[in-house]
């Protein structure tokens, strides 16, 4: 009797369970869209999380330029006053000594001394500038990492998708390490700096060169001028030598007065001597 008993209650809990399953809301659409895992979703978080990386690529790849730029002077903020990139100051310092030479043979050796004062001043006005700006910029460049961890980090945070914010993590972290005003590479970076400072000094003592004509334009110029004047005088007299031979061919009547008493006279001695 009990296992007739058993089979009607199993049947019937069986029932119970199936009758309560099938009335229970299905709540499995919901929790999809918590996850983010629609399509339309997914794609547009691949499209970000390739952004953030492309962004990294991109922006260190132009800071490297700028900084080639930079070291061989062709920034055209921050130039260098000769094509020698390798070592300016020092090659400025070597050309110096060479400039005020020619400047003597030229006769500008008094333009020295006001050259030089000249030097001495934009030095100190480079002096003044570091104390000023160059070591503030030291400080955000020692702060720059950390400051790149925390946007990565808040970035995680402020996420709704937490798998993408984690992936995108490492580019916002090396993107302002890296990239950023104070940045490794950056514009105003430990990398930038001091080549700004050389190219600033460079420029500083940079001496003037002297301008040199050479001898053979001047005589060629005078040369130019002087026979100019030579074909003008001699057009001008050319005239009257003309007029002077052309006169002789027709005698005037005083020379035929002449000539005509010449031969009366010659004529009477002949008569006389007759």
């Amino acid at each position: 009797m009990e296992p007739a008993v058993r089979r009607p209650m199993l049947t019937a809990a069986a029932l119970t369970t199936a009758g309560a399953l099938a009335l229970t809301p299905i709540t499995v659409t919901t929790d999809m869209h918590a996850l983010d895992l629609s399509p339309a979703t997914v794609s547009t978080q691949a499209v970000q999380l390739t952004d953030a990386w492309s962004d990294l690529l991109n922006n260190t790849v132009g800071n490297v330029v700028q900084l080639g730029a930079l070291f061989i002077g062709l920034n055209s903020t921050f130039p260098l006053p000769n094509p020698v990139f390798i070592a300016p100051v020092a090659t400025q310092l070597v050309l110096n000594p060479l400039i005020y030479a020619a400047d003597l043979v030229t006769g500008h050796g008094a333009d020295i001394p006001a050259e030089i004062l000249s030097h001495i001043n934009n030095v100190v006005t480079l002096g003044q500038a570091i104390v000023s700006d160059v070591i503030p910029a030291i400080g955000k460049q020692i702060q720059t990492p950390f400051l790149a961890l925390q946007l990565a980090i808040d970035s995680v945070a402020t996420a709704t998708n937490k798998l993408v914010a984690l992936l995108e993590a490492p580019a916002v972290f090396l993107d302002a390490a890296l990239n950023s005003q104070f940045g490794l590479i950056g514009v105003n970076g430990p990398i930038a700096v001091p080549i700004i400072i050389r190219n600033l000094l460079a420029s500083a003592i940079a001496a003037t060169p002297p301008t040199i004509v050479l001898p053979f334009k001047k005589a060629s110029g005078a040369a130019a001028k002087t026979v100019a004047p030579k074909a003008a005088a001699v057009s001008a007299p050319s005239g009257t030598a003309s007029s002077a031979r052309s006169k002789p061919k027709a005698p005037s009547s005083s020379t035929r007065k002449a000539t005509s008493a010449k031969t009366g006279t010659k004529s009477g001695a002949h008569s006389k001597r007759g």
